[in-house]
């Protein structure tokens, strides 16, 4: 039945793009749908197919090769997309990462498994490209996506409050599992409309919206009650205000400054009182027993005796079965054992060696490179700010990473390969834009505006 599923589903991405080319308002809408839906998906129970499922025998990041709904909308976009492609300079250190997971599949000791993670990474290859182009025909596309995130994190806003205060729940995940899915995931929702918001009110960004959306993410944030989601969002916001600020200070991002200052005052009880509520029913101990180092000491130790990593997606079992954790001091609890390593980079090194180390660090450098440098150059405009933003997004993204795995989570790849490919075509587009302008238009062989001789 489900391979049937999947025929029609794929089946349907052909008409959904001849739609799409044909109608610029269902493509504009659509846009706003493809950036809500790694936050809406959770709720959706036929999101996604599992072709190949090893749900109930394994442990890992992904536990299925799976087809979902936003693929299916991607694949139809990809139809419908007009313009160029993306250059090979940023496709390419996506690629060596994949070529990397190939790699550590000779390594892996199931290799289905390990396939569901290359298959994952793949189809987010093309989510970055298929959304570079967007954004590269039309950087309004990027607002819609990012309006998008913003309307999923309104739906994730009300199952949070209910989760606190009706439920009562000391950490609150939304629609996800975990809220530490949710907590990194605001990271790249607050920073980018922080970074429209300081540049003023345009056609598809007014000032309302970005600070409606903005003050729904804050909450959230708060209520995750995750220390470092917290204290990380709180450093994204001062680094974007001072990036944006260094390249141009305008009397909007002083009132913005000042809003921002009376704004944290009056939520500072809410933060205060949300985290003494998670430390009481939760008592952090990391004197009796610090589980990150202990994970740490189990990744470094796989790595160190597996150069070429054991695999990806198979991190657990050589963990728990090969006595990596019990010699790192990990709990013996199911949970714990089953669990993997609280930090990303670690994470990549133990399951794909140095190859895939050095690949995952190239290919996340690169949009923040490219966002940072072409945003900077092109400062002045909505989409130099918004270059800057995402980057400072990624960045913090990048940071969160070494104290959690999560980055590795398939939602988080959808938003962050999300952003990733509106970094790359807003920059296509901004770099077009800059070389246009310094570019002397030319009439038979004088710039225009030349006087006689």
């Amino acid at each position: 039945m489900k391979f049937v599923a999947l025929l029609v589903a794929l089946s349907a991405a052909i008409p959904l793009g001849v739609i799409l080319h044909s109608n610029a308002q269902i493509y504009r809408a659509f846009w706003i749908l493809v950036g809500a839906m790694p936050l809406l998906a959770p709720a959706l129970p036929v999101a996604d197919i599992g072709v190949v499922t090893l749900a109930d025998s394994w442990v890992g990041y992904v536990y299925s090769l799976e087809v979902t709904l936003l693929d299916i909308m991607i694949l139809a976009a990809l139809l419908a997309v007009p313009g160029e492609g993306v250059p090979w300079a940023f496709k390419v250190p996506l690629l060596l990462f994949v070529g990397a997971l190939l790699l550590s599949m000779l390594q892996a000791a199931n290799p289905l498994a390990a396939s569901f993670g290359v298959w994952q990474y793949a189809r987010m290859i093309l989510v970055m490209t298929v959304v570079a182009r967007a954004c590269r025909s039309d950087p309004d596309i990027a607002s819609n996506i990012l309006l998008g995130l913003g309307l999923g994190m309104g739906v994730q806003f009300v199952a949070v409050l209910e989760q606190r205060f009706l439920l009562g729940y000391p950490q609150t995940p939304g629609l996800f599992v975990h809220q530490n899915t949710l907590g990194i995931i605001t990271h790249m929702v607050l920073l980018p409309h922080l970074a429209m918001l300081l540049y003023g009110h345009t056609r598809h960004s007014g000032t309302l919206r970005n600070l409606a959306i903005m003050g729904v993410t804050m909450i959230v944030v708060v209520l995750t009650a995750s220390r470092a989601t917290i204290g990380l969002s709180f450093l994204g916001m001062a680094t974007t205000y001072g990036v944006l600020a260094l390249a141009r200070l305008t009397q909007r991002k002083v009132y913005v400054a000042l809003a921002a200052c009376l704004a944290l005052a009056a939520i500072a009880p809410l933060v205060a009182s949300t985290i003494q509520n998670r430390i009481a029913h939760n008592p952090i101990r990391e004197d009796v027993y610090d589980e990150r180092a202990a994970f740490d000491r189990a990744a470094s130790a796989i790595f160190a005796d597996h150069p070429l990593g054991v695999g990806t997606n198979h991190y657990v079992p050589v963990a728990r079965d090969g006595g990596y954790s019990e010699r790192a001091g990990v709990a013996r609890s199911e949970g714990n054992r089953n669990s993997l390593v609280h930090n990303a980079y670690l994470l990549t090194a133990a399951e794909t060696g140095w190859p895939g180390l050095a690949t995952y660090l190239l290919m996340l450098a690169t949009p923040l490179a490219v966002a940072f440098w072409n945003g900077w150059r092109a400062r002045g405009t909505l989409g130099g700010h918004l270059l800057l933003g995402l980057g400072v997004a990624l960045l913090i993204v990048y940071v969160h990473s070494l104290f959690e795995w999560i980055i590795y989570s398939r939602e988080v790849l959808y938003v962050l390969f999300m952003t990733m490919g509106m970094v790359f075509g807003l920059s296509l587009k901004a770099r077009a834009t800059i070389d246009a302008r310094a570019a002397p238009a030319i009439v038979g062989s004088r710039p225009i505006g030349a006087t006689n001789p």
